[in-house]
């Protein structure tokens, strides 16, 4: 497998192509990883690994911790970046699937679905997106999850970073909260702000396939958050399958049950390149 780290306008990520193509006529599927809050390129490697093995191009990227927790507002442009490199790299024939990460790599993959939708008739809307795997994702926004993501992702940060770092994620739910509350009182545009995270991943006018890997000792995003999703997109005829774990962490799951991790995925990538599926 060629790998290679490239940085393009600020979008630092990395690439992987298999070693040959599968054939002359069929095109490899492309999977784009969305990481966590503090994941490192080590770790996400070890997931695109699963595709690789299947013969799948892979794209990583990894969203600043900083900006997911503070900045989040920034992934509607990384998701335009992304949408933009698939087609600078000449990928836009090929089966394209995302395999989503926490929060983190959701509030990307959430632009990236309703930019797709929004632009049927134009380049970005012909893109055949076969599928996307989401990984302990996604849960409403609170402080509570929030100040655990944060104590999360920065376990390897000394004690007094972690908690300056807590304080100032908490400040500023507090503001976005009132600020929310604002914009239901007061009637004016100004104050309006878009769809809260958690309720447009419910609402994702996608259609495609989704398999949502998720576990019961998940003490970051609570499991009854991602099964509500699963029951709304299962009423709005997605296909979905939900693959509950009993034992796993946040983001854990594939190193706690290797086996039945990689098994879910590389059968769900087969299974929505054979069918085909389109918008």
């Amino acid at each position: 497998t060629q790998s290679s780290i490239m940085a393009d306008e600020d979008l630092e990520y990395d690439i992987s192509f298999p070693p040959a193509a599968v054939s002359d006529d069929e095109k490899e599927p492309v999977v784009i990883l969305l990481g966590w809050a503090g994941c490192k390129e080590n770790h996400l490697a070890k997931y695109s690994a699963i595709h690789e093995q299947q013969g799948c191009i892979t794209i990583r990227y990894i969203m600043p911790t900083q900006d997911i927790f503070f900045y989040s507002y920034k992934a509607k442009t990384v998701a335009y970046k992304i949408l933009e490199l698939i087609f600078d790299l000449n990928l836009e024939d090929h089966p394209i699937f995302f395999h989503v990460f926490s929060n983190g790599g959701g509030f990307i993959y959430r632009h990236i679905s309703e930019m797709v939708i929004s632009q049927r008739g134009g380049q970005v809307g012909a893109l055949h997106i076969a599928g996307c795997i989401l990984d302990s994702c996604p849960s409403r926004r609170s402080i509570v999850i929030g100040m655990k993501a944060v104590l999360t992702s920065l376990s390897n940060e000394p004690v007094l970073k972690r908690y300056s770092l807590m304080f100032l994620f908490g400040v500023m739910a507090i503001l976005s909260t009132i600020r929310s509350w604002i914009s239901w009182l007061i009637p004016f545009q100004f104050f309006r702000v878009e769809d809260d995270y958690f309720t447009a991943m419910k609402k994702d006018p996608s259609r495609w396939p989704q398999l949502y890997l998720y576990s019961r000792s998940d003490q970051v995003v609570p499991y009854t958050h991602v099964e509500d999703v699963v029951e709304t997109r299962k009423k709005l005829g997605v296909q979905v399958l939900a693959v509950e774990f009993e034992s796993s962490p946040h983001v854990m799951h594939m190193v706690h049950h290797r086996d039945q991790y990689m098994q879910h995925c590389n059968s769900f990538i087969k299974s929505c390149t054979m069918t085909g599926f389109m918008r």
